[in-house]
C-alpha cells in the first residue's frame, strides 16, 4: 500500500434506501424497504435486526432471491441494511480492545486481540451504530405520521460530501484506510489493518508467516543480485527476532502461565536460537527445529551468532563470537558470507519460522469452515 494513502478517509458508496409506508382501508400500517445503488463504485452489503430504539440485536442471515430471511430475535425489529464503502469493504471495530479495521463481509474476529463474536453486529463501528439509530428514528418516525407515502435516505450525498470541507448530511459517515492492505493465504479474505502484523478477522490465521516469506523473498532477490551477502544473512536473522517476538506476545497475552514462565517469557530475547528454542518448547511445546536435520541446525547457530558480530561489531569476530560459536576464524578477522550461505540462512529461518507459525495455531487453531471455502473455491478453478 503506498504510503500517502495510508489513514486517508473512504468514501461511502452511496445509493439510496427507500422505505415505502402503506395505510389499508381498514388503517392497518405497512412497509417495505428497498435500496437501489446507480454510483460507478464497488458495492456491497448486510442487514441487521435493530431494535426501534436504534440498537442492533442480530444479524440477517440474507439468503438468494426467495430465500427466506432468519426471524428477528425480539417483536418489532427493524431490518436495517449497511453499505459497504466505495471499496466494497466494511469497518469493523471491537468491542474488547476498541481497535479498527477493514475487511469484505464474514469475519467474525478482532485481528488485533483475536475477541471473537458469533454475530456480525457485535463489530460495528460507532459511525454505524449512529446511522441505525437514525435509520431506525426516520422509520418510526414514517410509520407515526399515519400517511402512506416514500421515506429516503440519500447516501449518494454522503458518499459526494467525503473529504469536503462543508456541512455533512445527518446520515455522514465514511471508514478510513488503514495500513497494511492483505490477502489471507488460508482463506483468501482480504483484511485492512493498522500496522503489519494481525490475524485474519474471518479465519484467525496470523499473517506474521505471510509477511516474513514476503520479506525473505526480497532479500533473495537481493542475494541473487549480489548481496552485500553480509548484510543480507544479518536482515534475515533480524526478521525471525521480530517474527518470534510477536508470537510470544500472542501466547503471553493468550496463556494462562505461571509467574515464572510469564517473566522468562517477558525477560527474553529472540536472537539465540538455543535460548528461542528452548523457550518455547518447555513452555508451550513448539519445537520450532522439528524435522530440521542437526547440521542445518548447527549452521543456523553460526549465523545467529554472526548476526549479532554484523549487527554490533562491525563484522569483525570478538573473543565472545569465537567463545559462543566454535567458529575457527582469527580474532578480529571480518566475517565472510557467499551467495550460498545467505540463501542457506534465508531456509533456515523459513523453516523455523513455519514450524512457529504451526505450533501456535496447534494451540489456537484457526477456523475451519472459510479455509475449507477457499480450497475448494481453489479446486473448482
Amino acid at each position: 500500500m503506498n504510503r500517502k494513502t495510508e489513514l486517508e478517509e473512504i468514501t461511502h458508496t452511496g445509493g439510496k434506501v427507500n422505505f415505502n409506508i402503506k395505510i389499508d382501508a381498514d388503517g392497518r400500517i405497512a412497509y417495505n424497504v428497498g435500496l437501489t445503488h446507480s454510483r460507478p463504485t464497488p458495492a456491497a452489503l448486510f442487514a441487521v435486526y435493530a431494535i426501534p430504539q436504534g440498537v442492533a440485536v442480530h444479524d440477517i442471515k440474507m439468503g438468494g432471491i426467495g430465500t427466506p430471511w432468519n426471524p428477528p430475535p425480539l417483536p418489532d425489529c427493524f431490518p436495517v441494511f449497511i453499505s459497504s464503502d466505495s471499496t466494497g469493504m466494511f469497518g469493523h471495530q471491537c468491542p474488547s480492545c476498541n481497535g479498527y479495521w477493514r475487511a469484505g463481509l464474514g469475519g467474525k474476529i478482532c485481528p488485533y486481540c483475536a475477541f471473537t463474536a458469533d454475530e456480525y453486529y457485535h463489530f460495528l463501528t460507532d459511525a454505524q451504530q449512529r446511522y441505525v439509530r437514525q435509520y431506525c428514528e426516520v422509520l418510526s418516525n414514517a410509520l407515526a405520521s399515519g400517511q402512506s407515502g416514500e421515506h429516503i435516505i440519500d447516501m449518494d450525498s454522503v458518499a459526494e460530501a467525503a473529504g469536503k470541507d462543508c456541512e455533512k448530511p445527518a446520515f455522514y459517515y465514511a471508514e478510513e484506510r488503514q495500513q497494511n492492505l492483505f490477502t489471507c493465504n488460508a482463506c483468501g479474505k482480504v483484511n485492512d489493518v493498522l500496522g503489519t502484523y494481525a490475524y485474519c478477522s474471518s479465519c484467525g490465521t496470523r499473517n506474521d508467516l505471510q509477511e516474513l516469506e514476503k520479506n525473505i523473498q526480497q532479500i533473495r532477490d537481493r542475494i541473487n543480485a549480489g548481496g552485500p551477502y553480509e548484510t543480507c544473512v544479518k536482515e534475515t536473522v533480524a526478521i525471525f527476532d521480530s517474527f518470534a517476538g510477536h508470537y510470544a506476545k500472542q501466547l503471553l497475552t493468550r496463556v494462562p502461565l505461571t509467574p515464572a514462565r510469564k517473566a522468562w517469557i517477558e525477560k527474553s530475547h529472540f536472537h539465540n536460537i538455543g535460548t528461542v528454542s528452548e523457550m518455547f518448547r518447555k513452555v508451550f511445546d513448539i519445537d520450532v527445529l522439528s524435522s530440521i536435520d542437526s547440521e542445518d541446525v548447527s549452521f543456523g547457530t553460526l549465523m545467529f551468532h554472526r548476526r549479532h558480530v554484523y549487527e554490533h561489531k562491525g563484522g569483525e569476530a570478538d573473543e565472545k563470537y569465537i567463545t559462543d560459536s566454535g567458529d575457527s576464524v582469527r580474532l578480529k578477522q571480518a566475517l565472510r558470507e557467499t551467495k550460498e550461505t545467505a540463501h542457506r540462512t534465508a531456509n533456515f529461518i523459513t523453516k523455523i519460522a513455519t514450524n512457529l507459525h504451526k505450533g501456535f495455531h496447534e494451540i489456537f487453531p484457526p477456523l475451519e469452515e472459510p479455509i475449507k471455502q477457499y480450497e475448494q473455491r481453489k479446486y473448482k478453478r
